[in-house]
This record gives structure tokens, sequence and C-alpha cells, in this order.
């Protein structure tokens, strides 16, 4: 295991291939036309959406939203715009540096780990990484059983059911367990030790977090409990501490917080968060049922020892579920410190005037509390300076700057990075008000600026850090809210055309003051915002997962099983999956020819074959609009021959990326290279994907 370190934010962002870039923009224009149309019909026809009104929880419709006439204009000049993006040359030293490390990582059979809480990276052999992950899950994990696994989706099952949400939720993802590595911890190099991460999660927990935050900011109001979000708010806390020099802190660690809290202290939780609000059983079986998880490396599933139960980092309610312990934990405190202590998440603090004999009794009660509890804390008393979050408080003068930890590098993104202008321009201004608002005074600011500064300098801006505390008294604000829909479209330095400028002159176009939908849709309601391309981080990722889990496709397999190989109609790859493929139709002595693009999941044999039938059949002329030529021909007598090709392979819908690469590359050929499939109607750029169907909760 190998430590390296990247000269620059692993947030930084290369530029990106043409293809990938328009594929990603029709994705986006895509998702804003089908908010558009939902829209429209909503405000068209006010009665049918009024009688269908749910609580989704945030789930969008799976269903294509009906096509409005009145949007029809608008839509193809979005499809336009598509087609007719320009792009430009733009190299720097910067982007140069990226690509040379990109391949690099790309063509290297080791995976890059990244460190727990530092920026650092180690570079570790498959093998070696396997031990650490099996090690780590063999820890707290045993295998489990089929019948969990479908225990978990019949319960999710009936729950989506009940809420009328099933045709909206997928089934359980399975993501592949990882590790990052605690190399802040003593002893690293001889006995590393792991963050063990779980990102497999039900549908469900999006719906248990909503209700977790509603039931946390009621009981958090009624008991007054010092429930951290944020590092202000534990200034704002120490700010107010009275006769500072005379006090002491006590400072503790709640260990392994997330796999700790069980299902006994949750149930206890949730009974005493019902006597200040309102929880039905209804609820309560949400918020349980978002805790049965389980752990999936390779496509082995594990379920924790002590069974179904486990609150994981990263579920969708895990941040919730801890705030919801930490509130009837402090509750439990109360009587020890009274409200001169508080948690942010699994780091607690609190302040004393006793004596230090007292202090230490106190220390005694808070670890008696929560070993009561079956939580362990790590718990230090009588401290005049600690280190909490990103600050140093210091009760000696009153005083906190921002803290770092050791061996841990501040670095930022980079001036050049493929990040929109308006982002990079706020990132140095972001920084400083940062530093400004964590230290008390001007003195403390610069004590502590150096090493930002020098991150800056490095990542390519002169900006000249300096001491501005932010006015934080009450402003009056317009509280008018308006119903904005977003245009997201991804942001590539290299791309020439202003897609900002272009789509508001078509907004102002379409929807004139007289239009139907211009109350709705207009400059002040259909708004932009740049979304960002794939940074070193992700692609890092994407490197890690192919070497665990690669390609279960085989080279050598035979893609062709056609008896006379030279007749087969896909170049010996008849059996290829995953494939946008072209039809090219010849008619008339070679005189006409026309082009028709299309895409299988399955084997292309298996789609030809429905083709076929599509062509013979007269009840299925009309299935594509391949089918419709072959027949037009057929009624004109016309002689034709069909020949087929690959265009490219992409992965198809599946609930764990939760995008469609299959039907996003379709409709880049269809858009992009209409040369290439003239029969297409280019229309075809909203439709309902048909891969995710299967996924959905219903038919699981």
């Amino acid at each position: 295991m190998d430590k390296i370190s990247f000269d620059y934010s692993t947030k930084n962002i290369p530029c990106t291939k043409k293809k990938n870039y328009l594929v990603k923009l029709i994705e986006k224009t895509e998702k804003l036309i089908r908010n558009m149309r939902w829209r429209a019909h909503a405000y068209l026809h006010p009665e049918s959406m009024n009688q269908n009104r749910k609580e989704t929880y945030g789930f969008n419709s799976r269903r294509a939203p009906p096509v409005i006439e009145e949007l029809k204009d608008f839509e193809c000049r979005m499809t336009e715009l598509i087609s007719n993006v320009e792009f430009e040359q733009r190299r720097n030293d910067f982007q140069s540096e990226l690509s040379k490390d990109i391949k690099k990582i790309n063509g290297d059979d080791h995976l890059i780990v990244k460190a727990d809480k530092t920026t650092n990276y180690y570079r570790m052999e498959p093998g070696q990484y396997n031990e650490l992950l099996n090690k780590n899950i063999q820890k707290s994990y045993k295998k489990a059983q089929k019948t969990q696994e479908d225990k978990i989706n019949k319960e999710a099952k009936e729950i989506s059911e009940r809420l009328d949400l099933s045709d909206r939720i997928d089934i359980m993802a399975k993501r592949d367990a990882f590790i990052t590595l605690k190399d802040h911890k003593p002893n690293f190099t001889n006995s590393p030790t792991c963050r063990l991460i779980s990102p497999t999660k039900s549908e469900i927990g999006r719906i248990s977090k909503q209700i977790l935050q509603k039931i946390v900011k009621n009981v958090a109001t009624a008991t007054k409990v010092n429930l951290w979000r944020n590092t202000q708010s534990v200034l704002e806390w120490f700010n107010g501490i009275k006769e500072k020099q005379t006090a002491q802190f006590i400072c503790f660690d709640i260990v392994d917080f997330y796999p700790s809290i069980t299902e006994k202290l949750l149930a206890e939780a949730i009974e005493f968060a019902a006597n200040y609000t309102n929880i039905p059983p209804e609820e309560i079986n949400i918020i349980t049922h978002a805790k049965q998880n389980l752990l999936y490396s390779g496509e082995t599933p594990w379920v924790k020892k002590s069974g179904l139960f486990d609150v994981t980092m990263g579920s969708y309610d895990g941040a919730e579920t801890c705030e919801l312990i930490v509130v009837y934990m402090l509750t439990h405190l109360k009587p020890i410190c009274g409200n001169d202590i508080g948690l942010y998440r699994d780091d607690g603090l609190a302040v004393s005037h006793d004596t230090p004999q007292m202090v230490e009794t106190a220390k005694k009660k808070i670890c008696a509390v929560f070993s009561e509890k079956g939580l362990k804390i790590t718990i230090e008393a009588n401290k005049k300076v600690i280190n909490y979050l990103d600050v140093t408080l210091n009760l000696n003068n009153g005083k906190h700057q921002p803290y770092m930890k050791p061996g841990n590098t501040p670095s930022y993104v980079h001036a050049k990075s493929n990040h929109p202008p308006e982002i990079l321009k706020r990132i140095p201004e972001s920084i400083n008000q940062r530093l400004s608002d964590i230290s008390s005074d001007e003195r403390e600011f610069n004590n502590a600026a150096p090493p930002y500064q020098a991150a800056l300098k490095k990542s390519g801006y002169e900006y000249k850090l300096h001491f501005a505390p932010k006015d934080r008294r009450n402003k009056r604000r317009r509280k008018r809210t308006r119903n904005i829909t977003w245009f997201n479209p991804p942001f590539d330095a290299k791309v020439k055309t202003n897609l900002g400028r272009e789509f508001l002159k078509i907004v102002r176009e379409c929807f004139p003051r007289r239009h139907t939908l211009h109350a709705i849709f207009n400059r002040n309601t259909l708004k932009l915002s740049y979304s960002c391309m794939p940074n070193v981080k992700s692609i890092i990722s994407a490197h890690n997962k192919n070497l665990i889990k690669p390609n279960t496709e085989d080279p050598s397999q035979n893609l062709c099983n056609c008896r006379k190989k030279a007749e087969c109609p896909l170049d010996n790859q008849c059996l290829a999956k995953g494939i946008v493929y072209q039809a090219t139709v010849t008619s008339g002595n070679n005189e006409s020819v026309q082009t028709y693009v299309g895409l299988t999941d399955t084997t292309f044999k298996a789609r030809l074959a429905n083709h076929k039938q599509s062509f013979i059949k007269e009840n299925q002329r009309n299935q594509t609009e391949l089918s419709k030529h072959i027949w037009h021909l057929k009624e004109e007598g016309a002689n034709y021959q069909v020949t087929w090709k690959i265009l490219g392979k992409a992965r198809a819908y599946t609930n764990v990326t939760k995008t469609c690469n299959l039907c996003n590359l379709e409709k880049f050929f269809i858009i992009c290279h209409s040369d290439l499939a003239s029969l297409n109607k280019r229309s075809e750029l909203i439709s309902t994907c048909r891969h995710a169907r299967k996924f959905l909760i219903k038919n699981g």
C-alpha cells in the first residue's frame, strides 16, 4: 500500500468528450421538458390534477407526461439547440496535467482508495483491498439468506402500495460496500484501520427521512436541547458561555455511533419523542422498516450478526436517525449538565464551572448514561482548549479560530478546472467568508490564514484573504416565492455556443405575453443553472469499480450463433446486447436510401426477429418508423434491402445509476446525427424508458 497525493483537489473536472457532453445535455433537456409538460398539464387542466393530488415524498411520476400542443414549438427549438451546439478547442497546462493523470489512473491495475478524514489517497492491490474489505465485513456481518432479502422487498412493497407510490418507487438497489482508510489513527502503517460503508439502501428510507426530520424538529424545539447542525451553532453556544476563564470543557465522542444504534434504543427514542409530537403507527412502521438493511459485496448479501436492523452510513435517513437518538440522549444528560451540553452527531461538548473533582464526577456520570443505553464513548475533561469540528475553542481568552486535522492539507478546485465560471469566482470568496465566520477576531484569522492562502495560490487564484465578518443581524427579506422550473445543462469550457443566452431567447420567443402558457413559463419562472460533468473523484471511483467488479462479458465469447457466418446480419455480432444499431434500407436500384436508429437491451438477434415480424404482419405495421417505411415500399411494389450495423454500446437503466445510458445514446444519434436516422422522428426526445419498468417495486 503506497500513499499517493494529487497536487490538486480531486473535485477538479477535466474537459469531456463532445459525445459525452451532448448525451448529458440531452438527458438534462429531456428532464426539463418532462417537468414543463406536467406543469403545463396542471395549469391547463387543474381539475384532473386536484383529483389525483397525494403526498409523493419527492418520488417523481414514471408515467410519460401528456403531449402539450402549446409546448411543441418550444420542444422543437430545444432539439435544434442541441443539434447545433458548437465546440472549440481549449487547452491549458492544468487540463493537460489532469488528462495525463486520468490516463494513468485508467491504465493502473491497482485501486486508488481514499482516506477517511484527510485528502490522502492510497494505491492498493485488489487482493489486499478485498482482504481488508472482507475482514471489516466479517467483523460485524454474516452471510444473509435469500428469504431475508425477499422479506425486505415484500415489506417495502406493502408500504409503497399503502401510500399509493408503488408505481414511483424502485426495488432496493444492490450497491457494493466499500472502505475508506483511517490514516489519522495511530499505528496506521502497521495496522491499517478502515471505515466500512454500505451504500445499499431501501427507497423507503427517503420517506423515513422526511418523517424523522419533522419529529426531530418538533422534539428539539420542545425540549430546547443543544442539537447542533453546523459550526456556527456551536460558536453561538460558546460565545454565550459566561465567565469562560473559570470554566472547563468536557469533550466526548460516541464510538461507532451509527452501527451502535440498536432496535431497542431507537424504539425508546421514538416512544420518548411521542410525548412531544404525534407519531402514527404507520410512520413508526416506515421508520423501523428503513433500518432493515443488507450489505452487498459482489453478489453476496450480508446481514448484521444481531439481525436485519442496521443504521448504515450513507442511508437516506441515517443522519436523521442519529439526531433523534442525540435529542433523546441530551434529555438524559440535562440533569448532569443542564443546557451547558450539546452534540453534533457523534461529537459531544459540555462546559462546567465546577471544581476539577466535580467535573471528573460529571464525566463519570456522562459515561454511565451512555453505557446504560449501550453506547461507548471516549471522553476528556478539565480542558481549557479543545479542537471541536473545524474550530479551536479557547476558554482562557474566550477566542476561537479555524482548526485543521494534523496531516491534512487544504486543496481547492483549480481556477482552470472545467467548472462553471460563477462557481470558480465564488470559491475564494466563500473560503474567505468561512474563515472569517469561525475566527473570533482579525488576529485569530491572520494566524490561521497562511495554509489556506497557500492552497488558494497553488490552485491558481490571486485572491488575498482578509478578515470580513458577516453581519448576522436580522434583515428583512421579501417573502415572495416563485414556482421556478430549472434547466440544468452541463457546463464545458469547450462549448462555444452560449447555452444560457440561447435558452432565454427561446423562452422569450416561444412564450410571448399573449401566449396561453406565459403566466407559468417566462423569464422569471424558467431559469438556467449549469450542472457539472464528472470530476476526478468520480473517475477514480469508476476505475475502482471496474477493478473490483470487472466486466462480466468475456471478449472471447462467441457473439454469433448463425450456422452460416457469412450470412450473419450484424457482422458476426448478432448476440451482442446493450447496443444502439442502425438499419439502412436501400430501394429502387440504389436510388433511395433511408436509415433508422434503434436500440436493444437484449440480444440483437431477438430484436431483429421482432422487426421481421412487423415487416410481414399487417397488424404490426405501425410498430416502428422502420416498419412503416417497409410497408410503404411493399405497397409501391419496390424492391428493398435492409442492412444492419452497430453504432454504439451502453448500459440500460438500473436502479443503481437511475439513468438509462442506452436510451440517451439512441437519442444522441437521432438528434445530433440526423443523417444516420432519416426515418426517426426527432420528437422522440421525450419517451418513457422501457428498461426502468422492471425495477419498479410493483413489478418486483
